[in-house]
């Protein structure tokens, strides 16, 4: 299913402006941002706790006022989400990253104990 899913990005990235494909950290072609979608396996009964690493992950660009954006998005098998595996899209803001404090250990502590990454790809998508 998540090879599915990754055979659409990556037949969106041969295409029109994606051809353009460009180095991590370099400008993205227009109409596109820099992102990273993480494929993670939800730890038994972590559901909750991930969904609450997201909002967390928000929380902490928002208070830094950077423009960055996490999104969960519940994966499907056979027509029903799937309890044991969710990715997240984030899109990064045309600024550095804010410096890691408290909080940002905190949300990445809470990813840590509900999943686990099982895979990680950073390139250019079109803006959500």
């Amino acid at each position: 299913m998540m090879k599915g899913f990754i055979a659409g990005v990556a037949l969106l990235a041969a295409t029109g402006a994606w051809a353009q494909a460009a180095a991590p950290g370099a400008a993205c072609p227009a109409g596109t941002r820099y992102g990273t979608i993480r494929h993670s396996l939800i730890k038994p009964g972590k559901l909750a706790v991930f969904e609450k690493a997201v909002a967390a992950h928000n929380a902490w660009y928002v208070d830094k006022k950077n423009a960055t954006r996490t999104r969960l998005m519940r994966l499907v098998d056979k027509r029903a989400l799937m309890e044991s595996e969710a990715a997240t899209i984030t899109l990064y803001a045309d600024t550095p990253m804010p410096e890691r404090d408290a909080a940002f250990e905190a949300f990445t502590a809470l990813y840590r104990d509900s999943s686990t990454l099982k895979d990680e790809m950073r390139g250019c998508l079109p803006a959500l």
